[in-house]
């Protein structure tokens, strides 16, 4: 007889695997225990080896795999770290798993389409408040399939109206500037996108969450620089999918009120970047006792309880902390895990403060060392100020030789992004001559840079000039400076190499920061630095600060939370400042 640990390292809880331990304590007869230890889930058990290997065989089979998965292990043990006590759980939101998803989604199935399939491991038939029927869900794919377009609505478990547009031709989104897919063949996703393998299996996890990739060349309905994906995430859509790949659609795009969540690959690891509250709340997380109760940042409102920060979701609370302050919180947010935030520092890219690096000393005291230039918010002040300035027989060459670029710029608006990462990306990008149209938003500049750099393929870039500068006291980067750097590479690199400058855009940001970071250490100390913003969903730029800044100080990422979200709500309870 041996006695032997199945466990799960994870960096934030699963739900579902808290729901399959206690299922496999009340069910199986080899002597279990379980447990959460460490943000392990164990399953402990004793029999013989082909008691065992059978167990085994049936674990892999029902623990699929999460996005949060970090480590799973097989292994002989002497004492039991668990109990035969059930996990307190939060409750899950699966629609569907590893033993009902054949049946309901599989069109060989005798079972296919029915979409009230009762399971008794997900209970997936609970997520559905509505009756469909398949004949329904084959007149939708047949609009689809002749016009191109369907529209309708599902009643979520909240009792929430979930409304779905898909479409064979991109349709805007209400709420998101990227175009969004919805993938019906898994298998043919190589032939459209360019997929890691993470991002695949990302995909395929419990979550379904969001990813971001790049179409493949010259794709004749793939037109954007990036898309986010998504495989099916509820019951509906798992069979309006099948039927659509049926007759040879590989892929649809889709808009909705109500998003999946979107991740992003950093140190190693899936962090998220944002989420629905109204959908889907934050799980409740360890940690100290904060400074204040509660606190609500865009109706996300976070607040302590028997050692733990909780959330709800109040649509109409106002900001209980002004947004200078966010980075702040962002920083605190980052070094809940750890509960130690002495000498650290986070640098915020994100798009609810204006760009930061801040640190914290032994102390607990909190400077900032950096804030991102507050750029004019149009293109025609833009150029009106650097033709005044230093950089004046740079622009007026830019203009002689690009003159589409130099339009493109005259036309580009910053006003919700001007003192933010993105909003001097995009102007980047626009320099670059990545512009299709006067119309083309903060995001899609964005995407145009990014995509432009991963089709670098070295590791070596042009070296970009961000040069610090000191305005109204705070020291910045010398923005004018650093495009006239960009126009000056436009005028001499032939067209085949913009991919490098690109690259060298986000590198050279990364070695700057690198060094900015090191002054900090010289000066007030410093052990670990956290990233925080939605502009880390920057999947170059995160690489090159992980192998920049990576060398001398530990990168912290909070799975727990999102980077621009609950980490905010959450951080805000440390903040020291008073409230009114």
């Amino acid at each position: 007889m041996k006695l032997v640990q199945f466990s799960f390292k994870c960096s934030r809880q699963v739900p579902f695997y808290a729901q399959l331990c206690n299922d496999y304590l009340a069910n199986e007869p080899y002597e279990i225990t379980i447990g959460f230890v460490k943000n392990r889930y164990l399953i402990e058990a004793v029999g013989e080896q082909a008691q065992l290997e059978a167990l085994a065989e049936k674990i892999a089979h029902d623990f699929l795999l999460s996005i949060w998965l970090v480590e799973s292990k097989v292994e002989e043990i002497i004492h039991r770290e668990g109990s035969v006590v059930p996990l307190i759980n939060t409750q899950h939101h699966l629609p569907f798993c590893q033993h009902c998803e054949p049946l309901l989604g599989d069109n060989q199935s005798p079972r296919f389409g029915e979409l009230a399939l009762p399971c008794a491991c997900c209970h997936g038939e609970q997520r559905l408040h509505q009756a469909i029927s398949i004949s329904q869900l084959k007149v939708w794919a047949n609009d689809i399939l002749t016009t191109g377009n369907v529209l309708f609505t599902l009643t979520t478990e909240q009792g929430k109206h979930q409304v779905f547009q898909l479409s064979t031709t991109p349709v805007l989104t209400s709420s998101q500037e990227r175009p969004q897919i919805l993938i019906c063949n898994p298998n043919n996703v190589p032939l459209h996108f360019f997929t890691p393998s993470e991002h695949v299996l990302a995909l395929s996890s419990l979550e379904k969450p969001r990813v971001t990739v790049q179409p493949r060349a010259q794709h004749r309905q793939l037109q954007a620089p990036l898309y986010d994906l998504c495989f099916s995430y509820n019951r509906v859509l798992t069979v309006l999918t099948e039927i659509l790949r049926q007759q040879g659609v590989d892929f649809v795009f889709i808009d909705t009120n109500h998003w999946q969540p979107l991740i992003t690959w950093i140190e190693k690891g899936w962090s998220q970047v944002d989420s629905d509250p109204e959908l889907d709340l934050p799980v409740s997380i360890k940690a100290l006792e904060p400074l204040h109760d509660q606190a609500c940042i865009n109706g996300l409102n976070a607040y302590w309880h028997k050692r733990r920060i909780h959330f709800d979701y109040k649509s109409n609370h106002p900001n209980d902390v002004p947004s200078h302050a966010l980075p702040i919180c962002a920083l605190h947010g980052g070094n809940i895990e750890s509960g130690n935030g002495r000498n650290t520092a986070v640098i915020y890219f994100g798009r609810y403060a204006a760009g930061e690096i801040i640190c914290q000393d032994k102390f607990t005291r909190t400077d900032s060392f950096l804030v991102l230039p507050s750029l004019p918010q149009t293109g025609h002040e833009i150029i009106r100020l650097m033709a005044t300035g230093e950089q004046a027989a740079i622009l007026a060459k830019f203009k002689e030789s690009l003159p589409y670029s130099y339009q493109a710029l005259s036309q580009i608006n910053l006003a919700d992004s001007h003192n933010q990462l993105s909003g001097l990306f995009a102007v980047a990008a626009t320099i670059l001559g990545l512009s299709t149209s006067s119309t083309n938003s903060i995001q899609y500049l964005n995407d145009a840079l990014i995509a432009k750099a991963l089709q670098n393929s070295g590791q070596k870039g042009h070296r970009v000039d961000y040069s610090l500068d000191m305005v109204d006291g705070k020291r910045t980067i010398e923005w004018a400076k650093t495009l006239g750097s960009l126009m000056s590479f436009c005028l001499v690199v032939d067209e085949s190499e913009l991919d490098k400058l690109a690259f060298g855009i986000m590198d050279s940001l990364a070695d700057y920061i690198a060094n900015w970071l090191e002054r900090i250490d010289e000066t007030t100390g410093l052990n670990a630095v956290v990233l925080a913003g939605s502009d880390f969903a920057n999947e170059v730029l995160t690489e090159r600060l992980s192998l920049r800044v990576g060398k001398n100080f530990t990168i912290t990422v909070n799975r727990q939370l999102e980077l621009d979200g609950s980490n905010l709500s959450a951080g805000a309870l440390y903040l020291k400042m008073r409230r009114r």
